[in-house]
């Protein structure tokens, strides 16, 4: 059998492993000018929010199953999947790039060829079989054009997979304050009635009281005005409940469950009391959204490698190893065996300006990306650190609202009994009725802002999802 001849497989193999250089330049993470700390970070040890799942986080098993619906049907998160997913694909069809396409082929013909056109002198029939493997111009990357843009194809993988975590916290935390909204709105209209039936109780005893000549007319209508504010504030407490429903349905994407569990009270929602921040603004790294826009950076990064690329020549090979014969049952005789190999360069002459004019694009977009990083940064460690800022202040100020409730409410009871022994007059009972309503509803509007500042703390955090790493993510890209 005569010897094949394997130098054209090789010469593909040793091309496709000097492919290994790539222009792009060193990356090197920019450095921002933020604090090293929190100012109102805690020194807590514990469990940091960027590692605490939702489902260890927020208590109410309601809550649970609106988050799950949302996850799964809501429209902004599915479209961030889905673009995720795209870029995926086309990382994957930028990877495919790096290797040489290779394609099988057959074919067999059977032709007759005429008399007046044969060499032969006569008409005579012909047979020809063909198979085969072949490379069709494979671009050896010796610049690494196709590294960089495979590359660029990564980051942006990477980039959009952010976006999808990002889409996915700020989801968890807008359906958690839309619930505290319509748990509020709920508890309103339960203080609403209460407030309402002790009016009325107490407008029953007036009436006696009028009739009896002890209270003028004037203290009469006053608590008829008392007994309408509470109606009116039940009703407002309707349109806030109704309202939160709603956006509740659309964050859903369907309509609310009928058999959704029962719901936990405002002071009951979370299953930790304080989350802990750290002291480092490193904590800033855990955020989908910081995260995307260094993926961005690292983008521009290897599109600069793949401008520079551009300079260079562009060498593709394009070769086949086969067998042919006119007799199928001498087709993989080694007489027969056949091989091609078709190196071609292209080399820009005329294109400098245009590529020059490319190269400046991409330094200038990996700029604009640095500017991008950084200001997201900023804008990070200034959502941490309002959140700090305000979690500090709104547990004073609950505390004390607190307190302040308490009081005026042991102060209405005890003037409610002077009032109707006739020892405190229509006016100091008033005067605390409305005093101890004012503060229940300070106190009740307090804990929903406590509530959502303890949602908008754990996004800003970074907390609240099942995020891939870099490298997970690059082992799902594979």
């Amino acid at each position: 059998m005569k010897h094949v001849n394997f130098k054209p497989v090789l010469g593909l193999v040793a091309a496709a492993v000097l492919s290994a250089c790539t222009m792009m330049p060193k990356y090197e993470q920019p450095q921002v000018a933020v604090a090293d700390t929190f100012k109102y970070g805690t020194a807590e040890t514990g469990i940091q929010a960027s590692s605490l799942g939702w489902q260890d986080y927020f208590a109410d098993p309601r809550l649970h199953r609106l988050i799950d619906i949302a996850l799964a049907r809501n429209t902004d998160l599915r479209t961030a999947v889905l673009n995720a997913e795209i870029y995926l694909r086309q990382y994957m069809i930028a990877r495919n790039d790096l290797l040489p396409s290779l394609t099988a082929n057959g074919s067999a013909t059977r032709s007759r060829t005429a008399q007046d056109l044969s060499a032969r002198g006569n008409a005579y029939t012909s047979e020809a079989y063909n198979v085969g493997l072949g490379v069709a111009a494979y671009e050896v990357d010796l610049f690494g054009r196709v590294r960089s843009n495979s590359e660029a194809a990564l980051q942006g993988y990477f980039n959009s997979a952010s976006v999808r975590d990002a889409a996915h916290l700020t989801l968890v935390a807008s359906v958690a304050k839309a619930y505290f909204n319509e748990r509020y709105a709920e508890e309103s209209m339960a203080l609403a009635s209460r407030v309402l039936k002790t009016r009325e109780a107490t407008y029953g005893l007036s009436q006696l009281r009028h009739k009896a000549g002890v209270i003028s007319a004037i203290d009469l209508r006053q608590q008829e005005a008392l007994i309408e504010s509470a109606k009116a504030d039940h009703a407002a407490a309707v349109q806030r409940r109704e309202q939160a429903r709603n956006a509740l349905a659309m964050l859903i994407n369907q309509p609310l469950p009928e058999d959704l569990p029962q719901g936990l009270p405002l002071s009951r929602q979370f299953k930790v009391s304080r989350l802990p921040a750290g002291l480092s603004s490193d904590i800033l790294l855990n955020r989908p959204d910081v995260r995307a826009a260094e993926f961005a950076l690292k983008q521009a990064n290897a599109n600069i490698g793949a401008a520079r690329a551009a300079f260079f020549p562009a060498i593709r090979l394009t070769g086949s190893l086969g067998t042919a014969s006119t007799d199928f049952g001498n087709l993989f005789q080694g007489a027969n065996r056949t091989w091609s190999f078709g190196p071609s360069i292209s080399l820009p002459i005329f294109d400098w300006g245009t590529n020059k004019a490319n190269l400046d694009v991409a330094k200038l977009r990996q700029q604009a990306q640095i500017v991008a990083y950084e200001a997201a940064v900023q804008s990070a460690f200034q959502d941490v650190s309002d959140a700090l800022v305000a979690r500090e202040q709104l547990e004073t100020r609950h505390a004390a609202l607190a307190k302040q409730s308490r009081a005026y409410a042991d102060s209405l009871r005890l003037i409610n009994l002077r009032y109707r022994h006739g020892v405190s007059s229509a006016l100091d009972l008033l005067d605390a009725e409305r005093s101890s309503y004012s503060a229940d509803t300070g106190l009740l509007a307090a804990q929903l802002t406590r509530l959502e500042n303890m949602a908008d703390l754990y996004k800003a955090l970074g907390g609240g999802m099942k995020r891939l790493t870099q490298d997970d993510t690059a082992q799902t890209a594979e």
